[in-house]
């Protein structure tokens, strides 16, 4: 309602007709005596206006009273979300015993497979071959096989360039089916790119993130995403029961990295209400695996 609604009321008048009861005479001989008519004619006039302006939701308005206002208001809502403290939500969870709350926004750390993708079924194929390629277009996973096709191709990150997958690159599936009479129909799959992962054994794992997402561009500070990835790295530190934890940086420069490294460790030691000098710590120079921080994390053994 962007304009002004209007309403006018018109002059009225009303007549009300009342009639009595109908008598009849005591001898009863069944004829009528009409009783007493009135009228009664009431006249009137009334004429005035009212605006209905347009309704504007308060400031302070957000989802839950979003049923007071729940057409134009929405809008704004949807469009300009109320700002939300993520790093505050995951230290507010490290207190929590038993059954953690759920928060549908913040995504879990990759783990393998990487990559899945379900076949079509009950077609007739010769050979089939699924395939995993990096940013350049190169194939850096095959799979091949005759006939019948699995239920479901993943992908766990095995790399024949880089050994392993990396964080922060793109990798994408494709699924090329070849008939009996030769024709070959290639089905393009989803695509991945990672911005932190998981791999190891359940005794020993190796948790990566990319070292550009976790600080601030140039500076040992923590970004608003390294805030969460702390709080990711602290669920799994406390879900695996872990007994010890090594932390290295490896990045280009090596007095950013021993900043940025000191950092790290103490947001972790506050994070997981640790006392000074239990996490084992370094810096390096990058390697094949690019500009990264790297944990560590083993449930049995000593220090």
């Amino acid at each position: 309602m962007n304009g002004k609604l209007t309403l006018c009321i018109l002059p009225f008048a009303m007549t009300l007709t009342w009639a009595a009861p109908v008598a009849t005479s005591p001898g009863g001989s069944g004829s009528a005596i009409p009783g007493n008519e009135q009228i009664v004619e009431i006249k009137g006039q009334f004429k005035g206006r009212f605006a209905v302006k347009r309704i504007v939701a308060p400031v302070t308005m957000n989802l839950e009273k979003l049923q007071d206002f729940p057409e134009d208001p929405s809008q704004k809502i949807l469009l300009d979300p109320l700002p939300i403290s993520l790093g505050s939500e995951f230290n507010a969870r490290s207190e929590v015993k038993g059954h953690s709350p759920f928060y549908p926004w913040i995504t879990g750390i990759p783990e393998p497979p990487f990559l899945r993708m379900t076949p079509p079924q009950k077609v007739q194929i010769e050979s089939w071959m699924f395939e995993v390629f990096n940013p350049q277009g190169q194939t850096i996973y095959r799979q091949r096989g005759t006939n019948a096709l699995p239920d479901e191709l993943i992908w766990e990150g095995k790399d024949s360039e880089k050994k392993f997958a990396v964080v922060d690159r793109l990798y994408s599936a494709q699924l090329t089916l070849i008939a009996p009479d030769g024709k070959a129909t290639i089905i393009s799959g989803d695509s991945a790119v990672l911005p932190a992962m998981i791999y190891g054994s359940a005794d020993s794992e190796t948790v990566e993130f990319s070292l550009s997402r976790m600080f601030a561009n140039g500076k040992p500070d923590l970004s608003p995403e390294g805030v969460v990835m702390i709080g990711k790295i602290g669920e799994r530190v406390r879900e695996m029961g872990t007994t010890r934890m090594h932390v290295r940086i490896a990045g280009e420069s090596p007095e950013l990295s021993a900043q940025r490294e000191t950092v790290l460790v103490q947001a972790l030691e506050k994070s997981l209400h640790l006392s000074e000098g239990l996490i084992e710590h370094d810096h390096a120079k990058p390697t094949i695996r690019g500009e990264i921080v790297a944990f560590w994390l083993k449930t049995g053994g000593s220090r």
